[in-house]
């Protein structure tokens, strides 16, 4: 599955086509800071972030962490905010031909498989967790997210169990779906979490 062909539209109308590209969408311990008020244009950045959203909800699972730190400043975007979509459009220019692909015969491609992961109170803004996971069938990614955790989680430890728990939920989700459409799961859904 891919969406190569609305990439290079969303570049081409955001002036990006030409960037040079990088190997990550965000840098490293980078972290943004609320604004009281707009220092940047409102509404080119929140069409730039609509854009790369549906980028990231069809096709892009490695973009979801970026979108979703973006998302959190659209009504207050400032030059620090504009750099680091700028910074992940340089990122998607270099990774335009990335595609989801689901393969018959890969080993254990039969089950499903869930990776989850949290940092521990990284938003200097409110010292909140951000949780990530991603669902794989037949060597794909099926469903992912990135989220900031609803509660200040006063350990690591906290921030993981919340990021099991919400992963959980999800899997649960999936269960129901292969089941309503008659394809049950006769197997567990393995968690791969750093706790």
């Amino acid at each position: 599955m891919s969406q190569q062909k609305y990439l290079e539209e969303v570049l081409e109308h955001f002036d990006k086509a030409n960037v040079r590209p990088i190997s990550t969408p965000s840098l490293p311990n980078h972290h943004l800071v609320r604004l009281p008020s707009p220092e940047a244009d409102v509404k080119h950045f929140q069409q730039a972030l609509g854009a790369l959203m549906y980028l990231m909800l069809g096709t892009c699972p490695d973009i979801a962490y970026t979108v979703a730190a973006l998302g959190r400043h659209a009504t207050n975007p400032g030059t620090e905010h504009q750099h680091a979509l700028n910074h992940l459009f340089r990122y998607l220019r270099g990774t335009s031909d990335y595609k989801l692909v689901y393969r018959c015969g890969v080993s254990g491609g039969d089950s499903i498989l869930r990776y989850v992961d949290a940092d521990w109170g990284s938003d200097v803004n409110d010292r909140k967790s951000t949780l990530g996971y991603v669902f794989t069938l037949s060597g794909g990614a099926i469903s992912w997210s990135s989220k900031k955790q609803s509660t200040v989680a006063l350990s690591s430890t906290e921030a993981e169990y919340i990021a099991g728990a919400h992963t959980a939920k999800e899997a649960i989700w999936l269960r129901r779906l292969f089941a309503g459409l008659q394809q049950p799961l006769s197997f567990p859904i393995p968690l791969h979490i750093d706790n």
